[in-house]
């Protein structure tokens, strides 16, 4: 496939040192992550020992009182695992702070790639002069959809703009 490096060896070490410098950077940037020790986040009903998680001991006497209450556990069945954690704020402050801190990593991590893609998809090689690119970006991102045909009924046309003005009827 390639010829000219066929019978090259002097290539082969710069790739495996090169390979192996990334792996240590990926390591490095990406560390083993232990998801169980979140489970109490997912299903705090489903957990019976909280030593393995990181609590102090106010979060954990937080997290016992929230988990043997059964109206909760009926609530945490009909509604997100994201209201739950919002709607238990005001009486297991701690416990819900430390739950909604780590969900909430996921939901701006997500706008922010959907940002960015939005901007890439923008400003293509014919836009790439925009400069002023906010009020785009807002309409991309937002999830309210424009009534084009409500904007359409209620929009007065300029007669200065029309190839005819009043003057020529």
């Amino acid at each position: 496939m390639f010829p000219s490096i066929k019978n090259n060896n002097e290539i082969i070490p710069i790739i495996t040192e090169h390979l192996a410098l990334l792996e240590e950077k990926i390591t490095k940037y990406f560390p083993e992550l232990n998801i169980e020790k979140y489970d109490w986040i997912r299903n705090p009903f489903s957990t019976i020992n909280t030593s393995s998680y990181e609590f102090t001991l106010e979060e954990e006497e937080e997290f016992i009182t929230l988990t043997t209450d059964r109206t909760l556990k009926i609530k945490f069945s009909e509604i997100t695992v994201e209201e739950f954690w919002i709607s238990v704020q005001t009486e297991f402050k701690k416990i819900s702070e430390k739950a909604i801190s780590i969900l909430l990593q996921f939901s701006t991590s997500y706008l922010c790639e959907l940002g960015f893609s939005t901007l890439t998809n923008i400003k293509t090689k014919k836009r790439e002069r925009l400069t002023n690119i906010e009020e785009e970006m807002r309409v991309a991102i937002s999830y309210i959809r424009p009534d084009i045909e409500n904007i359409c009924k209620n929009h007065q046309a300029q007669i200065s703009h029309t190839k005819y003005s009043i003057s020529n009827f």
